[in-house]
């Protein structure tokens, strides 16, 4: 017999197909993150530091050690520009090319620490670890070298070999550019600022290039570490992170050694805090200059240690549980459990999320308080004392309080000014194992998306959605049970006989609420770069399409979505990737945009009870049966009026008719069937009732087959029976062997076997009786055998009549053979 649920309908005028299958039950897949191949690029030498993509062409700049690399956007080299090793020696300030250094110079490798593209002037500034940290500005074109500008000391920023530490911002305002730039400085506090703002020149040879913004004798657009505190704590420095520009300020997200809980002696154990700092983008003086420790709790255990962070939108979803604008800037952050081991943190860390509206609250009533007079700067890293906080009317003898809006960039006294408390990020959820290193995040048509990746190379996508029932309980049946559920299988009890189905679903991973309401969730786990950390630098392309990512050995261009793998509407559906939907007529999972006429009803489905339903009747039939009617009964269809032809295995098409909700199709004939029986497929299943030999298997199949029983036959049409007593329907009826005590079989003796059976038919004139068939290592004997060689072996057992007829053995029942005759 054959089900029909292979069956699909046609369109001709449109030419797209319509998939009708009742249930489709996916294969078994082991869990664990999915193994993909995607567009990379790795260097030979490797030793990847950062990434840069051009908003507009989509063209990829990768900073390395001793290169930088211009890709194409599908990762094809394109240029490359050499920068190392460079002659030098850290000690030789300045460097050995502006002046003769004392010191012994070797080639030093040149470490990119950063690599930004200034847009209006067209060029990549690319910064480096030699040469006491000097800047190439290069022209995105070609790479040429424009200038370097490497003679006064505001050209070198810091000869720190860390790479990940450094972070800067260009604003451009008109004709004016400015770089921010925040750095570890390893110690030179006489030699370089940890934070400041540096004019960006059109021409890349102008004196002025990287001085400061603003510099007289009393105060410049720079932040120094002061030598006082190295002194205390000669490991204290500053770790800049990310850096990003809103409204009219920039922030920083660092790291620091947290001076309150270290000891100065050296050899004590280190604690280090994390930090988001704030500067207004027109104070060139930093009289705006507040820090805030920053961080995140869940469930009682703190993750002070941040890893990345990246500002994004929120989608419609997220903006509505949080209560923000969709505008609203929201930052997303990574954070690694505790306060130790900065330079490798434990992999326990959370994904958390902050509002700038909350930030910027926080720090507003810090401000409001400390003008007000109340409490202390409480900044010791940079005053190396407590100074009281003056209150504004007293400092400038005002009859009103001074007005501190959102906007307020400071004055000359209560500066610079550090929090007292930290401000608490929401966790979206906590990853134990993997150790989150890299992240990125943006909208898709109102949903959340989050790409992270970790220290061995995965990328974990999640989305706050709102959660919905893990098993769509239409596909299980009337009354699914389900048993267990492990991995990415649930096993699930569907009918009354208990017969069990595993249904594949995607990685769910159910994490912290941003509400109570809409739980985040990682919904897929790929491996990007197997075994090696991805860091930082993780970068949308233009067109969101792809995702880029970094390690230090490859770049890699993911693709944000692969719904293309989910083959069925239920296993698409059921992934909850936000950016996959159903494209009913065209079956297969994808975009909505990729779906043609998706905005017409029901032509793109995005949730599971939208898939296509139907139902056959009948929905099996005899592969001896031809020119059957078969009826389907379909929900949630698109407009069919324009016509249906109904498609077996994409062999036979015949003409199908449109009632209603109803289509009415012919089975194919006996010629038309012939290359469907012969070609196994995945969905049709052909039942050949005549290939049973047995009874059970025939009356247990999923079809209305018969077992004659006199003529040992298995056929769907009763009448074919010789005699009505011989008709077995039910498994019950069937001639079986039944358990019995143990069967011991003697070596070298012949000995009567009484074995238990039930419904034997009595063999007819002209059939043979019923014989034992004993089957020792795969040798048939029947009575008598020599066995003297052979000790306590199990024997397969069975029992046929009329030659070959076979009788049920369900229970297995076997022999004993051996030679302990005093046992029998």
């Amino acid at each position: 017999m054959w089900p029909p649920q292979g069956l699909q309908c046609i369109i001709p005028k449109t030419a797209v197909f319509l998939w009708l299958s009742t249930i489709c039950i996916s294969p078994y897949l082991s869990g664990g993150a999915q193994v993909e191949s995607f567009k990379s690029f790795s260097p030979p030498d490797w030793g990847l530091t950062h990434l840069a993509i051009h908003n507009k062409t989509g063209e990829v700049y990768v900073g390395a050690v001793n290169w930088i690399y211009k890709l194409s956007s599908n990762l094809t080299k394109l240029r490359s520009h050499m920068t190392g090793p460079v002659v030098d020696n850290e000690k030789c300030y300045p460097p050995p090319s502006v002046q003769s250094c004392p010191h012994d110079l070797a080639p030093n490798n040149n470490v990119n620490k950063l690599l930004l593209i200034d847009y209006p002037q067209n060029r990549l500034i690319a910064c480096g670890s030699t040469s006491q940290g000097i800047c190439q500005f290069l022209r995105l074109d070609d790479l040429f070298k424009l200038g370097e500008p490497h003679h006064r000391k505001e050209h070198y920023l810091s000869s720190v070999t860390e790479s990940g530490t450094m972070s800067g911002v260009i604003i451009s305002e008109g004709h004016i550019s400015k770089l921010f730039i925040g750095t570890p400085i390893d110690g030179k506090s006489e030699y370089f600022p940890t934070l400041s703002s540096r004019k960006l020149m059109d021409n890349e040879e102008d004196a002025d290039m990287f001085s400061f913004v603003h510099q007289d004798e009393f105060v410049s657009s720079q932040l120094k570490i002061p030598s006082d505190t190295l002194s205390k704590f000669p490991a204290f420095d500053i770790y800049y992170i990310y850096s990003f520009s809103s409204e009219q300020f920039v922030y920083y997200l660092t790291l620091q050694l947290d001076t309150q809980l270290t000891s100065p002696d050296a050899s004590g154990e280190q604690f280090f805090t994390s930090k988001i700092v704030r500067l207004c983008i027109d104070d060139p003086r930093f009289y705006s200059y507040v820090e805030f420790p920053i961080g995140c709790t869940k469930d009682g255990v703190e993750y002070r240690l941040i890893q990345d962070a990246y500002l994004s939108k929120p989608g419609r979803q997220l903006a509505n549980s949080l209560g923000v604008s969709e505008q609203e800037d929201i930052l997303f952050t990574i954070f690694s459990q505790g306060q130790k081991n900065r330079a490798k943190p434990p992999r326990e860390s959370a994904l958390c999320l902050f509002t700038l509206t909350k930030i910027k609250e926080k720090i507003k009533e810090r401000i409001q308080s400390c003008y007000r007079g109340e409490g202390k700067l409480s900044l010791p890293w940079l005053l190396n004392k407590e100074l009281p906080c003056i209150n504004s009317r007293t400092e400038s003898k005002r009859i009103r309080p001074l007005q501190i809006e959102d906007g307020f960039c400071g004055q000359d006294f209560n500066q610079p000014l550090g929090g007292t408390t930290s401000i608490e990020g929401t966790p979206l959820f906590i990853d134990k194992d993997d150790g989150l290193t890299a992240l990125a995040a943006y909208d898709y048509r109102g949903n959340t998306v989050v790409f992270a990746g970790t220290r061995n190379g995965r990328m974990k996508k999640a989305s706050q959605q709102q959660l919905q029932h893990l098993v769509p309980t239409w596909l299980l049946g009337d009354n699914p049970a389900v048993n267990t559920c492990h991995s990415r299988v649930c096993i699930c009890q569907t009918d009354r006989e208990g017969s069990r189905k595993r249904v594949f679903y995607k990685e769910l991973i159910v994490v912290n609420s941003v509400s109570a309401t809409r739980p985040a969730l990682v919904y897929e786990s790929v491996i990007v770069s197997e075994g090696s950390p991805m860091l930082r630098d993780m970068i949308f392309s233009p067109d969101l399409q792809f995702i880029y990512t970094l390690s230090d050995k490859q770049v890699s261009r993911v693709p944000v979505e692969s719904c293309s793998q989910y083959s069925t509407c239920s296993e698409c559906l059921s992934s909850r990737d936000p950016h996959c939907g159903w494209c009913v007529l065209h079956n297969v999972c994808s975009r909505r945009d990729r779906c043609e006429r998706a905005d017409e009803p029901l032509r793109f489905a995005s949730r599971v009870d939208q898939c296509v339903e139907l139902t056959v009747q009948p929905n099996n039939i005899s592969v001896t049966m031809f020119q059957v009617q078969l009826v389907l009964e379909a929900r949630n269809v698109p407009d069919l009026s324009a016509g249906v032809d109904c498609s077996f295995e994409d062999l036979i098409q015949t003409e199908g008719t449109l009632h209603g909700s109803r289509i009415y199709c012919l089975s194919p004939t006996a010629r038309e069937l012939e290359p469907i029986t012969l070609k196994p497929r995945v969905f049709l299943t052909l039942s050949q009732t005549l290939s049973y030999h047995r009874c059970l298997p025939c009356v247990n199949g999923s079809f209305p087959c018969h077992w004659c029983k006199y003529r040992h036959m298995c056929t769907q049409n009763a009448n074919d029976c010789s005699f009505q007593e011989g008709r077995v329907n039910m498994s019950e009826d069937c001639p079986q062997i039944l358990p019995s005590s143990r069967i011991f079989i003697p070596v070298g003796v012949s000995k009567p076997i009484t074995l238990a059976a039930r419904n034997l038919p009595q063999p007819q004139s002209g059939q043979r009786n019923y014989e034992c068939v004993f089957t020792i290592q795969g040798e048939t004997h029947t009575y008598n055998y020599e066995g003297s060689d052979i000790s306590d072996l199990s024997v397969d057992l069975s029992v046929v009549w009329n030659g070959n007829f076979n009788i049920d053995n369900p229970y297995n029942i076997q022999g004993n053979h051996g030679s302990r005759c005093h046992l029998l």
